[in-house]
């Protein structure tokens, strides 16, 4: 089963509203349409928040779904690799002088970034 599916269906078992759950999780009424929906994927904090509130595993959540599994791969390995490469940068930036201090600043924005620029990456290539 979909993770959009699953959790829509552990919802109307345990007799809660779409706003009783945001409460719970501290998300907008919205955020839960939207994940129900199949529209948005949670983080991974509201995962582990998701799997407690519906007495759920993790394994049960991500397993059924290879949309959220691709998305977890993902993100976390163009985060990763995002993050080092700006590090490098910033080292070399601040290693050799002769290198311009845009380098060192480019370098850092990547640093800064690389969440953001992991999900457009993801976002971009599916």
């Amino acid at each position: 089963m979909k993770f959009h599916e699953s959790i829509k269906e552990k919802r109307k078992k345990l007799n809660l509203t779409q706003e009783e759950v945001a409460e719970k999780l501290f998300v907008s009424r919205q955020t839960i349409s939207n994940w129900e929906n199949g529209k948005t994927l949670p983080d991974i904090e509201s995962l582990i928040s998701i799997s407690e509130l519906y007495e759920i595993s993790l394994d049960e959540l991500i397993k059924g779904d290879k949309k959220m599994q691709r998305k977890i791969k993902i993100k976390h390995n163009y985060e990763d690799e995002i993050m080092i490469l700006g590090m490098g940068i910033v080292i070399l930036g601040s290693l050799f002088f002769d290198l311009n201090i845009f380098v060192t600043m480019i370098g850092l924005g990547l640093v800064l970034t690389s969440e953001e620029l992991a999900k457009y990456i993801d976002t971009f290539l599916n």
